[in-house]
């Protein structure tokens, strides 16, 4: 008999789809998670054992946090996939890519099937550097806010993206202290709903499920 998933060795899990490229529809697909150990399970030193074996993929934000990315090409109505990366570093041509890859699809596995009341969020957790530059790897998040790096796939049509661009990068926009304000907290803001359980749920299907196209290999926990 199986034993029961244990899903409060994750927390802080967070989701963002960005467009990268208007032209060729390329997309980066992101997903960052912090891992713990407690009674139920080892997560974090699984994690732990799986980096040393693979010191490359040692994420440089936090030890603890594991990133997930899957890069893709829209080709008429369909998903081409690019490239898979943990942690920054491609997965694809490394000599033990099978299992890398089935422990990725594991984690997004657990990710599917969580209940709502199994993610858990630190307070202010979206507020903090890790928040911000965990998600989208070593990348500012505003980047993808206000255009410059690419964009929030939910804020394409929004014209949230052309209001940052404006107060973040034109000189000539006289910004009082509360404009300021006011554009580092929609900011804020927009990070918490990358970590809201809804939306990281309904992103982890997506995920799955292009982690399924890309091979047959069976998922292993």
């Amino acid at each position: 008999m199986l034993s029961p998933l244990s899903f409060t060795g994750m927390k802080n899990i967070g989701y963002a789809r960005v467009l990268i490229d208007d032209n060729i529809k390329s997309t980066r697909v992101c997903m960052n998670m912090e891992l713990t150990d407690d009674k139920c399970g080892k997560d974090l030193a699984k994690y732990k054992k799986v980096i040393a074996a693979n010191p490359m993929l040692k994420n440089e934000i936090n030890d603890n946090f594991v990133n997930l990315e899957f890069q893709t090409l829209k080709i008429g109505n369909g998903i081409s996939g690019l490239n898979i990366k943990m942690n920054g570093e491609s997965i694809l041509d490394k000599p033990n890519k099978m299992s890398l890859l089935n422990y990725m699809k594991a984690l997004v596995n657990r990710v599917v099937n969580m209940k709502k009341q199994d993610f858990k969020i630190d307070e202010d957790y979206n507020i903090m550097k890790e928040a911000q530059e965990g998600l989208i790897y070593k990348e500012d998040i505003v980047d993808y806010l206000d255009g410059s790096a690419g964009k929030v796939d939910f804020l394409e049509d929004s014209g949230l993206i052309e209001k940052f661009d404006l107060y973040l990068n034109d000189e000539n926009i006289y910004k009082s202290e509360r404009d300021i304000e006011k554009v580092l907290q929609a900011a804020d803001d927009i990070v918490g709903v990358l970590h809201e359980p809804d939306y990281v749920h309904k992103g982890s299907i997506y995920m799955e499920a292009l982690l399924k196209g890309y091979s047959n290999f069976p998922t292993s926990s």
